[in-house]
């Protein structure tokens, strides 16, 4: 009775008709998990991963994953020529012009999700490298298409993002048991992304399966693989090794050396794992020495003002953190000792919130809107220029329509601003001068210690005031902090740590083995 009771309770997928669990007699996610960890699942972990996929998929009803073939066509991206982007599609025959044009060599998909801006922030810095090297890739967002695959994905992404502005407003024991919440990513929380992966691989079934795919999310690459596609290289992310962020049948590629080191001990196979490097763009890269020269050379004309970026993370959870944070620079904003270019990215909720929070303080500002704008403002102010343009602003206020203008403004005024003040998300990675605040999801904090290690970027200040000290510290003449993050940029480059997405795109190519 009691053997029973369990089968009945872990309902094991294998017994529910999906073709790939019929392979083995195991459930796919159990099977991937033992093949790859050498973990075996006990009854407790099969109704754990049960019970989480009835919550996931409750009120949905998904179509057969095995049958299930979404169509796509390929539409070329009005802002990044060379890309192709893989759009829905009501057609039926668009998927065969798909598989006609993903035909050929140097064809790359790179699978993103549209979570925060992280993950599409590393699918572009994949696409750019792609571009660089000759090939033509394909951008895949799996949230894009209307069907209720994505629609599972796209619930799951807006109760993170509430709940992480909710800990992040609230602060205190809110902030503290969501941050550890971010850190339990164990094996189970694996087999639930294999099993999640497994019964919504229907939005990738249709497309060829010899060219290779760059998955930005660990959903993409166990997608891929449970469709059978032959390369799949899974780029991961954060620096905190934890499970669930593992594709097991790709090459997991780290960005760091720690990283590498502790996923082993965690049974990752060697033969699955490489170390590339930090997922940064092309141009954010090649220009990285070129960029830092120009920064220190800024910093010692005393005249200058410093240029802060300040990137709005994609879940739009520091509304308090910004406007304290205004609060506390206005009087060097009016006397304009300082510049922000604040990219409130596609929140509404932000961007009105900083817009009042500027009337309230009386600050004058400039908007941008659009890319255009965007790659206009870059070209007019240029760091190797050593000066400001005529009649500039204090601050420049970014917010937008579009989620791809909005996370590639950080990309492009990266290029223009002297320091970038983020949270340390995948942000922390890229090679500028960085004021780390507040994190949301204790996940983070491990980014920020990447930074510090290789010196590119301050201590996470999780406080405004401690946050405004440290701006004080880099906006000093011959800032001895600002030069020291630039010239550990120039070595850090030198020796290309920030090389990791070309080296994606070359296992991609077969440039690699």
């Amino acid at each position: 009775m009691g053997g029973q009771i369990c089968k009945a309770v872990c309902r094991r997928q294998s017994e529910q008709g999906d073709a790939l669990d019929a392979q083995s007699g195991k459930s796919w996610p159990d099977k991937q998990v033992e093949d790859f960890l050498g973990i075996e699942s006990s009854c407790r972990d099969r109704t754990y991963v049960s019970f989480m996929m009835w919550m996931t998929f409750m009120g949905y009803r998904l179509p057969k994953a095995e049958d299930r073939k979404i169509p796509f066509q390929a539409i070329p991206s009005p802002i990044v020529k060379g890309l192709q982007l893989l759009e829905p599609s009501d057609s039926e025959q668009s998927l065969s012009a798909v598989r006609n044009a993903l035909s050929g060599s140097k064809k790359v998909i790179v699978g993103s999700v549209r979570m925060g801006y992280g993950h599409h922030r590393i699918a572009y810095s994949a696409l750019t490298w792609a571009l660089e090297l000759g090939g033509e890739p394909y951008l895949l967002d799996i949230l894009a298409p209307d069907c209720v695959e994505a629609e599972v994905v796209r619930h799951m992404d807006q109760m993170y993002s509430k709940f992480s502005r909710i800990a992040s407003n609230l602060g205190g024991m809110i902030d503290t048991i969501w941050g550890k919440m971010m850190l339990q990513g164990d094996v189970n929380a694996l087999r639930c992304c294999l099993s999640l992966s497994q019964h919504i691989r229907g939005i990738m079934n249709g497309l060829p399966k010899d060219v290779p795919v760059i998955s930005s999310h660990p959903i993409v690459g166990n997608m891929a693989v449970a469709c059978g596609f032959k390369t799949v290289i899974n780029l991961v992310f954060d620096n905190f090794p934890q499970y669930f962020v593992l594709v097991p049948g790709a090459i997991n590629l780290v960005q760091s050396p720690s990283y590498f080191d502790k996923l082993l001990d965690m049974s990752c196979p060697a033969a699955n794992l490489r170390f590339a490097g930090h997922w940064v763009s092309s141009e954010l890269c090649q220009k990285a020495i070129e960029d830092s020269k120009a920064r220190m050379a800024r910093c010692m004309n005393r005249e200058l003002p410093r240029r802060f970026l300040i990137a709005v993370g994609g879940a739009g959870a520091q509304k308090a953190f910004l406007e304290d944070l205004l609060k506390g620079l206005a009087e060097n904003l009016r006397k304009k000792s300082m510049r922000i270019y604040l990219n409130c990215g596609d929140h509404k909720h932000i961007g009105t919130a900083v817009e009042a929070q500027l009337k309230k303080l009386g600050l004058d500002w400039r908007e941008i809107n659009t890319s255009e704008q965007t790659e206009e403002m870059c070209r007019k102010e240029a760091l190797q220029d050593i000066s400001e343009p005529k009649d500039w602003k204090a601050v420049t206020l970014c917010r937008f329509d579009s989620h791809f203008a909005a996370f590639r403004c950080t990309d492009l005024v990266i290029r223009i601003a002297d320091v970038l003040v983020t949270k340390p998300s995948e942000l922390a990675f890229f090679p500028v001068p960085k004021l780390h605040i507040r994190r949301v999801g204790a996940h983070e904090a491990h980014s920020a210690v990447r930074a510090q290690e290789i010196g590119d970027g301050s201590v996470e200040c999780r406080e405004v005031p401690h946050a405004i000290r440290k701006l004080g510290q880099l906006s000093e003449p011959n800032s001895p902090l600002f030069m020291l993050m630039n010239e550990s940029i120039m070595k850090a480059a030198a020796t290309h740590t920030y090389d990791g997405s070309r080296v994606a795109c070359e296992y991609a190519f077969g440039l690699r083995s």
